[in-house]
């Protein structure tokens, strides 16, 4: 197998790391800490449940609970955890936090944390099989604003995509309650002094059926969002609404996968003209909008809007900020990739102040204007050099606060690893990451190659790669793409996600087969998927898998592993075909090796299976297993 060193690049990967980023402030900040949109002396003291750091302080009096999944709807149980404690801690250590619908929150003073990879996810999902059926009637090309009808269940719907998604969906489940469009995560209702921190959220797929958003703030106050992670909301990923005010979200990443179909529109601000004026003031600072998402980033309408120091990675996005009626901008310090051409159209907002340290990095974008009266904002601040955003946002945005159990709070440091593209360059690795790995290579198998580049709308430039003489119809390692990452001696890794995005190049053939492998064994993650091709209407498939819940850490080489077959044509000889590929993520965290063990509890062997973190498992679990207190490999 022949290997090619990937380029580390600093710029667009985050680099595993002790610490939170230095502009992280680890504390309210912005419009959550006033109660004036123009007095600076009108604060307001944010404390949530009364604090918003793990582990809890010894100090603190408040009554705390921690959870964890059961593997069934979470919804009511997490709701009751709210209404009765002041601060409630969600442990992913168990899994996902399975929820029906939105988990409604009111009243006063509560915190959210979420530790061990905590992910809120809902329990209905849009399927290959309804993405299939839409595509089939021709939804993503109908109108969204007009030619409707009457659907099964008596409901009018005005909108022609809207009323025919629905209608397919009724159709294919049988289901005229339509349950399925309360599938967000949160609810947010008039509430007041609220945190929510380190927690993924997961929606079942963007698609235009009038649904719920991962999170919705409807007049509500002084909040704060901090260090999540947004993506595949049905509606929207995080909307603010109804005279919601002084609130704020930081280091947060928006993005969509695979999961979504349609109206990837992320986040509202406002939902119409109407809005009562005087609300909506809003901070979003160091958020990251990525791959997939279209619009609404934000879209702001009454409010003063502060921009400051975010990050837009999302090519193909058809806009991304949008000043509308009533609003006032403050933008400034945010960085726009060069794959992004529709940064901003402002529609009847009152003023808007474009700061000049903003940074389009295509140069054939025309860079906008302010106008009216300088915006400004009743709080203190200091911006990032904008040259720092895109890699300060990318290593430290999402739900990667190091907030996990005791054997791992002063060991873990989590962060990403990103090829963004499969170029053979022969470049050292980062000095940063030396700290934890040997390398971070990828090998191509003897019947594959490198073909060059293409850009791909919503994506950016993907590297093809090609079968050579040879026309196989299963996986093998020699058609294997295969990702390596090598710790250190004395480190340990754990991925908690993989993620990558790849086009069939002109042609319908091609299959994938996809899996996780470390000392622990073989995980598959997929067989035989076949990517979009690249005159779909989404030229693209991004694959994301959660591995989170697969075995614990482990020392030397783990590899993610891509197999190409039935690519190219049966005589073997000419017109050969292409797969593209880009963005090829692995997420996790890196722990100084030690046992980690606490002190032991003889009791008597049972028979039962153990994986090598002490949770149990069936016969059918692959990799080593403790049992009766011996180390197998099955």
């Amino acid at each position: 197998m022949r290997k090619y060193l990937l380029t580390f690049i600093v710029a667009v990967s985050g680099l595993l790391s002790y610490a939170q980023s230095s502009y992280d402030l680890n504390e309210p900040f912005g419009f959550c800490t006033r109660s004036s949109r123009t007095d600076a002396t009108n604060t307001y003291d944010i404390t949530g449940g009364g604090c918003y750091t793990y582990p809890i302080p010894d100090s603190f009096t408040g009554k705390v609970t921690t959870l964890k999944s059961n593997g069934q709807d979470m919804k009511g149980t997490i709701q009751n955890a709210i209404k009765n404690n002041d601060v409630v801690i969600l442990d992913g250590a168990d899994g996902e936090f399975i929820v029906s619908s939105n988990i409604g929150i009111t009243g006063y003073g509560k915190t959210i944390i979420g530790i061990n990879n905590a992910i809120i996810s809902t329990k209905w999902y849009v399927t290959d099989e309804i993405k299939k059926a839409l595509n089939d009637a021709g939804v993503s090309k109908m109108s969204t604003s007009g030619g409707g009808g009457t659907l099964p269940n008596g409901q009018y719907v005005s909108e022609e995509a809207e009323y025919n998604t629905r209608k397919i969906i009724i159709e294919m489940t049988g289901d005229n309650s339509e349950d399925y469009r309360k599938s967000g995560c949160i609810s947010l209702s008039n509430c007041q002094n609220i945190i929510i921190r380190n927690i993924t959220f997961k929606g079942p797929g963007a698609i235009d059926v009038g649904g719920y958003d991962l999170i919705s703030c409807t007049g509500s106050k002084n909040c704060w969002v901090d260090h999540c992670e947004f993506m595949d909301g049905m509606d929207g990923n995080f909307d603010i609404t109804q005279k919601a005010d002084f609130n704020t979200v930081s280091w947060c990443v928006f993005r969509y996968t695979d999961r979504s179909y349609m109206h990837q529109n992320t986040n509202l601000i406002g939902s119409s003209d109407s809005e009562a004026t005087g609300f909506l003031n809003t901070t979003f600072v160091f958020n990251w909008w990525a791959a997939g998402c279209n619009q609404r980033m934000p879209m702001g309408r009454v409010g003063k809007i502060h921009m400051l120091n975010n990050y837009y990675s999302c090519s193909g996005a058809s806009l991304c900020m949008n000043p509308r009626k009533n609003s006032e901008f403050l933008i400034e310090g945010n960085y726009f990739a060069s794959s992004v051409k529709n940064c901003y159209r402002n529609n009847d907002a009152t003023a808007v102040t474009w700061a000049d340290n903003n940074v389009i990095a295509n140069s054939s974008v025309t860079k906008p204007t302010s106008f009216g009266t300088t915006v400004t904002v009743p709080y203190s601040y200091n911006i990032a050099t904008t040259a720092d955003v895109p890699s300060e946002v990318q290593t430290n945005a999402g739900a990667t606060l190091p907030y996990g159990d005791k054997s791992e709070e002063t060991t873990g440091k989590t962060g990403s690893i990103l090829w963004a593209s499969l170029s053979n360059t022969n470049a050292e690795i980062a000095t940063a990451i030396n700290d934890f790995f040997t390398s971070t290579t990828m090998t191509l198998g003897s019947e594959l190659e490198l073909d060059g580049t293409q850009n791909i709308s919503g994506v950016g430039t993907e590297t093809k790669i090609k079968q050579k003489n040879v026309n196989a119809t299963s996986a093998s390692d020699d058609n294997a793409i295969s990702f390596f990452v090598t710790t250190k001696s004395g480190y340990q890794f754990k991925a908690t996600e993989l993620s990558f995005t790849a086009t069939r190049m002109g042609t319908d053939r091609g299959k994938l087969d996809i899996k996780w492998v470390d000392a622990n064994g073989e995980l598959p993650l997929a067989n035989g998927v076949t990517p979009n091709r690249n005159n779909a209407s989404t030229p693209y498939t991004e694959y994301s898998y959660n591995v989170s819940n697969n075995s614990g850490a482990t020392e030397g080489t783990c590899s993610l592993v891509i197999n190409i077959y039935e690519l190219s044509f049966n005589n073997g000889s000419d017109n050969f075909k292409d797969v593209g590929f880009a963005n090829v993520l692995i997420k996790g965290t890196v722990t100084e090796s030690s046992t980690g063990i606490s002190t032991p509890v003889m009791i008597k062997g049972d028979g039962s299976i153990y994986n090598l973190r002490g949770q149990k498992v069936d016969s059918s679990y692959k990799g080593i297993v403790i049992k009766n207190g011996k180390k197998y490999i099955q």
